[in-house]
């Protein structure tokens, strides 16, 4: 369905703005704005991001929506492009539709490496279709596992309505409506990737974050740490049955050289732990060590 002037004009402006923007806050309420002037039946579609990276996306879902327009967790995507180098090695654990994954193997290059831990059989499909549309195959190895603290299998529940998204996808689940579930390998990262130094981690695994971390402290204990970058969000904790605070104490004990940021505009450190997490909603945080 062809798209009107105005759409196009608008998604070009935004696709620039998000060059610039001093902030990823307000993105999902200007990337609603521009999908508002596409006729309903070209939402979902192809789209170009501005990174270049081409994935089929509809704009009736987040994060889709905020996908298309290079405005998903934009500092965070700011911070893995300041952070990665050529031949540097980035881990993704629940790397979802790939939107970080393709992101982090093009900063990586040709001599770098990625691999991507993403479980959920459709979600999967899509993130493998994605890094083969990108010509990024040889780059990025996909592992079809749940992260854990130990080998086994596991459930993946996919929440259906509400605020419900493919990125919700997870081990934990209340008494709400699902719209699919599957069993699934579960393994830990360090056995998976063992002999390997990874530069950078990223952790968004709804919820299992404590198990994940338990699972990677054979990465973490050497001389030369990854920086970790991982979700926090007290909500999917509670479901979970864990503290908002708990995978963090766990890698601060497996790591004591690392000291906790906020992912925003900028970066703020936190402390102490865990008074000053307590204060915070649903976000970023960046584990460095000084």
């Amino acid at each position: 369905m062809p798209v009107p002037l105005s759409a196009a004009i608008c998604e070009s402006a935004l696709r620039l703005y998000s060059h610039v923007a001093p902030t990823e806050r307000g993105g999902y309420r200007l990337a609603r704005f521009a999908r508002a002037l596409r006729p309903r039946g070209s939402w979902a579609s192809t789209f170009r991001t501005p990174d270049g990276l081409v994935f089929d996306l509809d704009l009736a879902t987040y994060p889709d929506c905020c996908m298309a327009y290079g405005l998903y967790e934009l500092d965070t995507a700011r911070l893995i492009k300041k952070l990665l180098r050529p031949g540097d090695h980035f881990v993704d654990g629940g790397a979802n539709i790939g939107y970080f994954t393709l992101l982090a193997a093009r900063c990586v290059g040709p001599t770098g490496r990625v691999d991507a831990f993403e479980p959920e059989p459709h979600n999967r499909a899509r993130l493998e279709k994605n890094i083969e549309r990108n010509g990024l195959i040889g780059r990025v190895t996909v592992h079809s596992v749940a992260l854990s603290d130990q080998a086994g299998e596991t459930t993946i529940y996919l929440p259906a309505g509400g605020e419900a998204n493919h990125g919700c996808a997870s081990m934990y689940h209340r008494d709400a409506p699902v719209a699919g579930q599957t069993a699934v390998p579960a393994a830990r990262m360090d056995r998976v990737l063992a002999g390997t130094s990874p530069t950078l981690i990223k952790l968004d695994v709804e919820g299992a974050e404590p198990l994940a971390v338990s699972g990677m402290t054979g990465l973490l204990q050497g001389s030369s740490p990854p920086r970790v970058i991982a979700e926090y969000n007290p909500i999917q904790s509670t479901v979970a049955g864990f503290a908002a605070w708990e995978f963090v104490e766990r890698l601060l004990a497996a790591q004591p050289r690392y000291r906790v940021y906020q992912i925003a505009w900028r970066l703020r450190r936190l402390e102490p732990i865990p008074q000053a997490l307590a204060r915070l909603r649903q976000c970023n945080l960046l584990f460095d060590v000084e």
